[in-house]
């Protein structure tokens, strides 16, 4: 066996390998005896198929598919030889092949990257805390009151804790409606400037049946920092509110005006939220559980990442192009994105599949050095867990499990795991800790990026 290896900058390997013919053999002579004796064909006795009518009809299929199998076999043996670690998809193109003739192919494949572990113990990690006091009880407690208030509507002037059901409508800095846009009808609360920045100081004190031509800027959603006050449009006239060029005029006109009337805190408004709480104490037992558990779970998140992060930083190493492209190509086959769409995807997601890669890399090594391993004893363990937790037999899980990637899959999730918590519990960590609202806000931005 002659192979021509080249390896480029960007990690990719090209072996180009031809087997004597001697080498071979009469695998492909074989390969058409074994399919005449095999293959029925109406008008000839099983295995008398003339040998010349399989070569002419079925020849070039059943040697390009005996030629891929060979051409494997013999990689394998080139990839130990020139102690090469393949990685990603492995592209063969055969070049020759056939009866008596020596198999020429080229293989092209992403290498694995070359992992050094520097500094995995000790990393040193910021992760923010919280302590839960009676105060964000309360707080929950006054957002379920709102929740189950009841609405009544008012005649007076729109206070800034009003709900507003409008009629909104695009129309020219003259009042004009502008074809082709439709009344839509909106139900707003004060505070984040719903229908665009200024828009809730232009509303306030709208009264219902009153109609308005307000002024705003078009990023809808940007909580207004302006003091709210009323300050109302009329058509022609110049204002002083300056909105750059993203203007936009809307003619708003209030249907309903409504005021909420909270209910009492109470034991019969906990039986209301939920008939299997008993008591306001329940209630606010309950709140305090599922808060303990979100900022468990928020907090857990995000010092996995902030881990990861630091682990990555630590530890730099190259990943080729090839691989991450070669992945990326494999979850789009998965996913079903089109040829047309694929270059884009790749693009996209170049980043975040370079870090999963290298976080993958590391986390094997590591299993490795620190002889970290998921026996099938394990692995069994972790099913009776799952079956436990879920109410299901085992062999329900196991081959629910099966459908989603098989065992290897939860093997490779529990090394994840057990490498996760190796790392964790050698790591140095700082807490911050904060109130609840700013954990709040700090999490879902940190678990978003």
């Amino acid at each position: 066996m002659e192979i021509n290896k080249n390896i480029s900058p960007e990690g990719e390997a090209t072996l180009d390998i031809a087997v004597p013919a001697v080498d071979i053999g009469a695998v492909f002579t074989d390969a058409i005896s074994r399919f005449r004796r095999e293959v029925n064909i109406p008008g000839f006795r099983p295995g008398r198929v003339p040998l010349d009518l399989i070569r002419r009809r079925w020849g070039r299929e059943i040697m390009s598919e005996k030629a891929d199998e060979l051409a494997r076999d013999f990689l394998a043996r080139a990839v130990k030889q020139e102690s090469l670690k393949p990685a990603g998809i492995v592209n063969i193109e055969l070049i020759e092949y056939g009866e008596e003739k020596p198999l020429h192919f080229k293989a092209v494949f992403p290498l694995a990257p070359d992992v050094k572990l520097t500094h995995y113990k000790g990393l040193k990690v910021v992760v923010n805390d919280v302590e839960i006091s009676d105060t964000d009880i309360d707080n929950e407690l006054e957002a379920l009151r709102r929740k189950h208030a009841l609405m009544r509507s008012i005649d007076d002037p729109a206070p800034p804790e009003a709900r507003l059901t409008l009629k909104v409508q695009d129309v020219d800095p003259s009042g004009l409606q502008l074809i082709g846009r439709p009344v839509e009808e909106k139900v707003i609360e004060f505070g984040m400037d719903e229908l665009g920045v200024g828009s809730d100081e232009q509303l306030l004190g709208i009264r219902a049946g009153e109609k308005r031509i307000i002024r705003t800027r078009q990023d809808a959603g940007t909580l207004s920092m302006a003091p709210v006050q009323p300050h109302i449009v009329t058509p022609g006239q110049k204002d002083d509110l300056d909105f750059g060029t993203d203007e936009r005029y809307l003619s708003v006109e209030a249907e309903k005006v409504e005021i909420a009337e909270l209910p009492e805190l109470n034991d019969d408004f906990a039986r209301s939220v939920d008939d299997a709480i008993d008591s306001l104490k329940t209630l606010r037992e309950l709140i305090r559980f599922k808060i303990m558990s979100y900022v468990e779970s928020a907090r857990r998140q995000m010092l996995e990442k902030a881990i990861t992060d630091r682990l990555l930083e630590e530890n730099p190493f190259q990943i080729s192009k090839g691989l991450i492209a070669s992945t990326l190509k494999q979850i789009a086959a998965n996913v079903s994105i089109s040829e047309d769409d694929r270059d884009e995807f790749i693009e996209q997601h170049r980043q975040e599949a370079e870090a999963d890669l290298r976080w993958v890399e590391l986390r094997n090594e590591i299993a490795r050095v620190e002889e970290i391993t998921v026996t099938d004893e394990m692995v069994e363990s972790e099913l009776r867990r799952y079956a436990e937790q879920s109410g299901e037999p085992v062999e329900k899980i196991r081959k629910k499990i099966e459908t989603e990637g098989g065992i290897e899959s939860l093997r490779k999730r529990m090394i994840d795991r057990d490498v996760m918590d190796f790392l964790i519990t050698n790591a140095d960590i700082e807490k911050r800790t904060m109130n609840l609202d700013e954990f709040f806000r700090l999490s879902r931005s940190q678990l978003e990026e």
